[in-house]
Formats: structure tokens, sequence, C-alpha cells
């Protein structure tokens, strides 16, 4: 996710203080944006051309209005400066191309655009300053289309895969991104290809080569074009090769500088020359350290103790201290990709990653880093386990358990929901990861309506045996929860998905007490107003909560059956619940 630094010391609130903010990971950012807002309209422009090639040119006037104008120029040339000679000088400062697979990915996506780009772009926007050519559709796609169709639909595909996977990797940690995720994924496909369905459809319908305007501009024109897009690639090259000679040049360090000892857990030391990142030197040595922003200061999960050196280093940068912050971190925690060590240095790693981990399918799981979502969580526990399991033979008691937990289990899922864990005679479930709050009230509410029924015929089966029937409470909560993978770091097999917070406490408080309420299903307002069940003749009351400062009101149902029929009502009428 994006990191917003702090204010600057002494630096007054307000647009100075913003200002003073600028650090290269927010220019960075913002020039990005810049440019996807250019691209994204330019692609929807293009998809214009399955409606028609009048369309089109309507819709190009209005971005032109903007983007060729005086301001819209000076923000587009400078976001295109900005993005390109900030990842030119962050790629040049590396002391190693190990990396993983996204990010390789997303850097060599990025240095092709300049060389994918440079004819159309001089041969337009450049071309229309110089000799004030036109740069309609119906002058240039001609011309494309008999010459370089392929290049540029190559060009669309590599400039719109660098800014998914960029978009991705800012965006993922969020919420509202995880539950939209199938809806973007969608549009990040279909996008691509209605704008190359369109430009190519409207190409075919007009004559081959420049339009007339264009081609009264005769040969000169066309080789004041070509020259001038091979100086652009030449120098674009050059400058890659000025990045490929600082690498090597900090690689072998011709200044001579003694190198330094960073020591890392397990007694491992390696010797390096200063200038790399502590994250830069562990993946060099394929010592594994977690990153899940990619070196870009967005996450904590490279955050490193320091155990001796700390001292030689210099203060965290704005970006550092931010996310330093936001997760409390202790005096001497730094960040593996914010450092670079200039001196011996002995490190531990606070999120380590054991020798089996591969790092690939963790990386890209977020749920294996942590996800705030809003969901609903239900517990169900069976009363009177303790007396049940009394003076019975210990294989009927783990046979009645199992029975009971499985048929339990069953209906958390047939609704949709996962489980989180058993504890004991009880069970945790989790309902609505990447739907929302209400299909995930909905469900849990139906879940505990198939547990009635559910606990129905285990006191059929088990009516002879026990003497007495089977009784369950159900809690279920719904509000922000913190999801995640806890377990072995590092395990080979993933940790299913489990929930932390206070919406998890709550829900537990309320199972509780359904003993003391005289309920079957102790279910928040918030749970039943957002599930849109109706729950007219339904107790509700006001009840402490302990951990809470004020009262909750919750719903209580008397009987399995009440929480079905809210439901089934709430379906008939189209009505939801007047909590």
């Amino acid at each position: 996710m994006a990191v917003d630094g702090g204010q600057a010391a002494g630096a007054p609130g307000g647009i100075r203080a913003w200002l003073a903010g600028l650090t290269a990971q927010r220019l960075r950012l913002a020039s990005g944006l810049v440019l996807f807002a250019f691209v994204l309209t330019h692609f929807l422009n293009h998809a214009l051309g399955i409606v028609s090639l009048e369309a089109m040119e309507a819709v190009q006037e209005v971005r032109a209005g903007f983007w060729q104008s005086v301001p819209g120029m000076v923000l587009l040339c400078g976001a295109a400066a900005i993005h390109i000679g900030l990842a030119l000088g962050k790629t040049a400062r590396r002391r190693t191309l190990a990396m993983p697979f996204w990010e390789a990915a997303q850097l060599l996506l990025g240095l092709a655009i300049p060389f994918l780009l440079a004819g159309h772009v001089v041969g337009t926007f450049v071309s229309r300053l110089r000799f004030d050519a036109p740069d309609e559709y119906s002058s240039v796609l001609g011309s494309i289309w008999a010459s370089t169709a392929v290049l540029q639909s190559l060009a669309m595909l590599v400039v719109w895969a660098h800014a998914m996977i960029g978009l991705h990797y800012w965006l993922r940690g969020r919420a509202w991104y995880q539950r939209s995720l199938p809806v973007l994924f969608a549009f990040a496909v279909t996008l691509p290809l209605a704008t190359e369905w369109g430009w190519t459809d409207a190409a075919r319908r007009l004559p081959p080569g420049p339009g007339p305007e264009r081609a009264r501009l005769g040969n000169a024109f066309v080789e004041w074009n070509e020259h001038n897009t091979f100086a652009v690639r030449a120098g674009f090259a050059a400058l890659l090769g000025g990045v490929a000679l600082a690498i090597a040049a900090r690689r072998r360090d011709p200044t001579g500088r003694r190198s330094i000892a960073v020591t890392f857990p397990g007694g491992r030391v390696v010797r390096v020359v200063p200038g790399a990142t502590l994250l830069e030197i562990a993946r060099e040595r394929e010592i594994a350290i977690a990153s899940v922003c990619g070196g870009r200061a967005r996450c904590s999960t490279c955050r490193t103790r320091i155990l001796s050196g700390l001292e030689a280093l210099p203060p965290p940068s704005e970006a550092e201290a931010a996310v330093l912050a936001r997760v409390h971190a202790r005096h001497g925690v730094r960040l593996a990709c914010q450092i670079r060590p200039a001196s011996d240095l002995s490190v531990e790693p606070l999120l380590p990653v054991k020798a089996g981990w591969d790092g690939g399918a963790q990386v890209e799981d977020a749920f294996h880093w942590g996800v705030e979502q809003t969901v609903a969580i239900l517990f169900v526990d069976m009363r009177g386990f303790t007396s049940l399991s009394e003076n019975r033979l210990s294989f009927d008691v783990v046979f009645l358990l199992n029975r009971y937990l499985d048929a339990m289990a069953r209906e958390v899922r047939e609704a949709g929901g996962q489980v989180d864990k058993f504890i004991g005679d009880g069970v945790m479930a989790i309902f609505g990861i990447g739907q929302g709050v209400q299909a995930g009230s909905r469900a849990a509410l139906a879940a505990a309506a198939g547990m009635g029924r559910a606990l129905v015929e285990l006191n059929r089966e088990f009516e002879a045996s026990l003497g007495q029937p089977l009784r369950i409470g159900v809690g279920i909560h719904a509000g922000p929860v913190i999801l995640g993978r806890v377990g072995e770091a590092g395990g080979r097999e993933a940790a299913s998905i489990t929930a932390l917070g206070d919406t998890v406490n709550t829900a537990s408080r309320l199972e509780t007490m359904t003993k003391t309420c005289g309920g079957v299903v102790v279910a928040s307002a918030a749970v039943v107003r957002a599930a849109g069940a109706d729950a007219t003749g339904i107790e509700t009351v006001e009840v402490p909560v302990r951990g809470r400062r004020s009262q909750m009101r919750v719903c209580v149902f008397k009987e399995f059956a009440a929480v079905e029929q809210a439901l089934a009502a709430s379906a008939e009428t189209g009505q939801g619940s007047k909590l």
C-alpha cells in the first residue's frame, strides 16, 4: 500500500508540510498515476473505434483540450521525465539484479517502453509541435496500420502490463481492492482487447498510408521523423548503458573502499563493499528476507533489528520513518530495503523466512502478510459437554465430538463460510471474505439456521445413547478484522486464514451470552441490519459487552427456526431490517 510520510520536523501543517514531504517515493507514485491517467483515457478513446471513427474523433477533441494545453503538456512531460529518471536512478544504484519475478518483469517492461513508443511519440506529439502536423485519428491510423501495426499493438500491451503490475502491488493490501479484485481483473483484461479491436477496426476502414494533410508535408517530414526516432532510441540506449556501467562499477568498486562485514542470523557473515541496501545484500547472497513491496518502503515485511552498528547508520528517511511508526517499531528496528550499511553490521530479520521457503507463492498471497477486511464472525459452542462426557468411554466421547464438529463445519461451508478453528467443542467461522459484510452477514445467519437443523438430526441419532438432547449456542458479530495466515513461519503448506481483532472477541462474548439470555442465537444488530433480515418480532436488547465502553444492541433468537424465518421473510418482501 502507499505510504504517507509523516510531517517534516518543524514544518507547519497544510500545503507546506505536504510539499516538504515530496520524497522520491511519492514523486514516483504521483508521476506514475499521471501517466496511467493519460494511458487510460487514450485506451478508452481507442476502444471507441468499435463504435465509429467519428466517436473517436469527438472524444479526442476533449482529451486534446486538456493534454495538449500548456498545463497538460507540462504535467505529462514532467511526469514522464520524473518517472523515467527516478526509475533509471534507482536501477543505477543497485548492486545486484537479483529480485522477485514480478519486480523484474515490471522493470524490464518499463525499460522497453521508450524503445517501443519512440516512433509513435515523435510521429504524433513531437511532429505536431515541430511541423504543426495533424494528429487526428483520420490522419494517423492509416499510416500506423500500413507500417507499424504490430509494433503499436506490442507497445500497448507492454505499457498496460507495466501499469497493471505497479497498480496491483501498490493497492493489494487495501481491503476494498481485495473485494473488488475480480471486477478489476476483468477490466484489466477486457480494456486492452477492446482498445486493440477499436483502433484496428477504425484503421482498416481508412486508406493505407498517412492522411492527405500529413502526406502534403512530403518526404522531408518522414525523414525527420525517422531520424529523430532513431535519436531518441539511441539516447535512451546510452542511458541504459550508463546504468549498466554504474551497476558494474558498484559491484567492482574501483575506488578501493574497504569491505564491511554483515552478520546474519546463524552466525553467517558476508563481506560486501558499501553501497547496497541490506535487502540487496541478502538477495545477492541468497539469504531470504521477506519483502512484499519490492523495496519501496510501502510495507514493513523487511523490518530488521540492528543488533550492532546502529549508531553508524543514517537516520530513517521520511518514508521509512512513516512505516516504522505505523507498526510501532521499537528502537533499533529498521527496514532492510532502506538502509545502506557503510560499516560492520549485525542484523536479525523480524519476519524470518526459513530455508525451505521459495518466496513466490507466499509473497503473492496477501493473506500471508495480513489483510484488513470487514467480515462476519460466528462462534458456536456445545452446552454441557463436560457433563455429557462424564462416565463415558473415551471412544464414545471422541466419536460424539467428531460427529458434532463435522456437522457444524459442514453447515459453515455450505453457507459459503470458512472454518477458522476448532476450539474444544466449539467452532469459529468466518463469512464474507472478499464478498463484503452484507453477503457475509447473511451467510452467517444462514449457517446458524443450518446448524439448528443439523442439531435436530444429531439428537435423533444420539437420543438413545445420551438420554438428553444436545444444545448449542451461537454468537455472530460483523466488523473489521485482520485476516492472515498464521502458523509455522516458512512452512511449505500454507496455513489456513484466521481472523484477529475486537470483532472476533465480541462474537465470542455474544456466544457466551446465549447461556444467560435464553436464546440459541445472539447476533449483533449490525449483523441483522447488514444481512437485511426481517427482525420483526425478534427480541432486541442493549447489553454490556466486556471490552467495549458502550452497550451493544443485539437480537436474541429463541429458536433456530426464527433465524430462517427472518431471512426468508426479507427475501420475500425485499425489505431489510428496521433496526
